[in-house]
């Protein structure tokens, strides 16, 4: 009965982003501003790149969104 001398593999374990430093509504102001201004003015369907935008930044603040 042989045994295997390999070791077990370990599973791959994400980590955690780092907690948020601020407040959402303080978070990348200049997307939000763009954002914002393109919705009001255009609608929610023509700002679709804005709005992913923003949405990328607040990701990379630490904000699950």
């Amino acid at each position: 009965m042989g045994n295997s001398s390999s070791a077990p593999e370990t599973p791959h374990v994400e980590e955690a982003p780092a907690a948020p430093k601020c407040k959402p509504c303080c978070a990348c102001p200049d997307t939000r501003k763009a954002r914002d201004e393109c919705v009001i003015l255009e609608g929610e369907e023509k700002c679709i790149d804005l709005i992913k935008a923003h949405q990328d930044c607040m990701r990379s603040m630490g904000f699950n969104i």
